[in-house]
C-alpha cells in the first residue's frame, strides 16, 4: 500500500513538472503581437524632444535601448522576436505632455489617438504626472496602434516629472526598466513570480529573463519550423550530445538496472521523475 501511494504521488509530480503551465500574462485580450513575418526587426526609437528632468541625452537613451534588447529579449532562441536600437524620431510635443490614455486611473486604457505610434516602439519622456499616478511609477507602456491582433506601434512614456525616481537609478537599473517596458510594448503583462523581468515591481539586480518571460515571448512570437520535404533517420551514430549513441545506451543501462534490481526498484520512480524533468530542461528551455 505504501509503495502504491508513493508511485501515485510520483506520477502526480511528473505530471505537474512536465505539464506546459504558464504564469505569464498578456496586456490585451487578443494576444496582439508585432508581425515578424512582415519585418526582420522591430526598431525601438526615442522622441527627439529629449527629457526635462532626466539627465540622459537621446544618444545615451539609445545606448540603454541597445543594451536592453540585446541583454534580454534578443537572447530567446525559441522566439522569432528581434528588436533593434532605432533612432531619434521627430514627433509632436503631445508625446512630452499628453495623456497616454484619455481615462487616466481607470482599469482599462482608452487610447489617446494623438499619441498613436505609426510603427515600431517609441520611447518618450513625459512630464504629465497623471500618466503615472505618482512618482514611484517609473514608466507606462501600451501597444497603442493595433489592428486585427497585429501591433503596428507601441508607446513607452518615461516619468519625467520633477520628482521622478527614474533619474536616480543606476545604468543597470535603467536598462532593466527599459527592457521591462519593452516587454509591455510587445504585448506582455505582469507576472507574480519574482525571478522574472516582467514582475509587477522593480528589482535592482535584473540581468536576465526568467522562465515566465521566455514562455510569454515564445507564446506571442513562436519560431516557425519549416517543412523541408520527407523526414529521414540518420545512420550516423557519431553525433555527440544528448541524442548520441553512447549517452542513449548509458541511460538505457541505468534504467534497466533500476527497474530490474529489487534493491533499488523503490528509487526508480524518483529517478525517472528527475530524469524526465532534466530532459525537458535540456530540450525545451535551453538558451
Amino acid at each position: 500500500m505504501a509503495r502504491l501511494a508513493f508511485n501515485f504521488l510520483n506520477t502526480i509530480l511528473i505530471t505537474i513538472l512536465w505539464a506546459n503551465t504558464y504564469a505569464f500574462t498578456l496586456n490585451n485580450s487578443v494576444a496582439a503581437s508585432f508581425d515578424m513575418e512582415a519585418q526582420d526587426e522591430i526598431a525601438v526609437n526615442v522622441a527627439d524632444h529629449g527629457c526635462t528632468n532626466i539627465d540622459l541625452t537621446n544618444d545615451q537613451f539609445l545606448s540603454i535601448i541597445e543594451e536592453a534588447v540585446d541583454t534580454f529579449w534578443n537572447r530567446v532562441h525559441t522566439s522569432s522576436l528581434r528588436l533593434k536600437k532605432g533612432g531619434v524620431s521627430n514627433v509632436s510635443t503631445d508625446f512630452q505632455t499628453g495623456l497616454i490614455c484619455t481615462n487616466p486611473g481607470e482599469s482599462s486604457c482608452s487610447i489617446n489617438p494623438a499619441l498613436s505610434v505609426s510603427s515600431g516602439i517609441l520611447i518618450s519622456c513625459n512630464t504629465t504626472l497623471s500618466n503615472f499616478t505618482n512618482n514611484s511609477v517609473l514608466a507606462v507602456s501600451v501597444p497603442n496602434n493595433v489592428s486585427n491582433a497585429v501591433i503596428r506601434g507601441a508607446l513607452i512614456l518615461i516619468n519625467d516629472d520633477s520628482g521622478n525616481t527614474f533619474n536616480g537609478l543606476s545604468r543597470t537599473e535603467k536598462v532593466a526598466v527599459i527592457a521591462h517596458e519593452i516587454g509591455h510594448a510587445i504585448g506582455l503583462g505582469h507576472t507574480e513570480l519574482e525571478d522574472n523581468l516582467m514582475l509587477f515591481e522593480s528589482i535592482p539586480t535584473r540581468n536576465a529573463l526568467g522562465w515566465d518571460d521566455i514562455d510569454g515571448v515564445t507564446y506571442l512570437y513562436p519560431v516557425e519550423q519549416p517543412i523541408s520535404g520527407c523526414g529521414s533517420i540518420s545512420t550516423d551514430f557519431s553525433t555527440k550530445g544528448p541524442g548520441g549513441l553512447l549517452p542513449t545506451l548509458l541511460f538505457g543501462l541505468i534504467l534497466t538496472f533500476l527497474l530490474c534490481s529489487k534493491k533499488v526498484r523503490k528509487g526508480a520512480p524518483l529517478f525517472l521523475t528527475l530524469f524526465l524533468v532534466g530532459i525537458k530542461k535540456i530540450f525545451f528551455f535551453t538558451l
